[in-house]
């Protein structure tokens, strides 16, 4: 207990700041490689969950707005009130952006066929060369989306395989102990997310099953690794 009130008093709020640019970088590096995806079209997939659930796109702006906002909110809550969470969240975050980037870039999978009446001209004629600083920036920094969302921002049709959404509050349940009353806050918040994700035909749902299978590896490896403990060190 005594080693544990060491280690978590030892995480000064430059640690934070550090992990959240770590986490940031991250995000980035995901983001424009799921825009220069979306410049190569890839086939659209049956789905077996899709079959059976009727789409209602109208909820859609749950996983925007609603999401984007409480995954917000949640990050600094962790990061002033639980803050080897915070560290637990941000470094690993960061790691699964980066293999989510990677795995949207290197496999092209077309939109959910609900998607195809929403996905703005922009996204579906884009090319190479129309991938402008502005367009990155648009995508580097969301804003947008808490007010416009139509603006394409989190309408990148082809960020499939793995769901980020299933995996930032799947993440977030992880870092934290089942003892603790925020955990089951964040369980009401992962379920009421992968719901909506079926409900809307947001993600295949393969995309959603393997969001798991990577976020636990990477959970797995930092613990083992005690890359965490090297962190707090620095």
């Amino acid at each position: 207990m005594e080693k544990q009130i060491f280690i978590v008093n030892k995480i000064s709020n430059k640690k934070i700041l550090y992990a959240l640019l770590i986490h940031y970088f991250a995000y980035v590096v995901m983001q424009t490689l799921a825009l220069f995806a979306e410049t190569k079209r890839g086939p659209s997939l049956p789905d077996r969950l899709h079959e059976w659930v009727t789409p209602r796109r109208e909820f859609d702006w749950v996983n925007n707005q609603v999401w984007f906002i409480l995954l917000i909110v949640s990050i600094f809550y962790l990061c002033l009130f639980r803050k080897k969470s915070a560290i637990l969240y941000l470094l690993i975050g960061s790691l699964v952006s980066i293999f989510r980037g990677i795995f949207i870039f290197l496999t092209s999978l077309g939109p959910p066929f609900a998607l195809y009446s929403q996905i703005p001209q922009e996204i579906i004629q884009l090319k190479f060369e129309g991938i402008t600083l502005s367009l990155l920036f648009k995508h580097w920094l969301p804003l947008s989306i808490l007010w416009d969302n139509d603006s394409g921002v989190f309408f990148l049709t082809q960020d499939l395989f793995f769901s980020g959404h299933t995996a930032s509050t799947f993440l977030l349940l992880i870092c934290l102990k089942k003892k603790d009353l925020l955990y089951y806050i964040f369980l009401f918040y992962h379920i009421n997310t992968v719901v909506f994700l079926i409900l809307t035909h947001e993600h295949y749902t393969i995309d959603i099953l393997g969001a798991y299978f990577v976020v636990y590896s990477c959970f797995m490896y930092f613990r083992n690794n005690r890359i965490f403990n090297y962190f707090i060190k620095f």
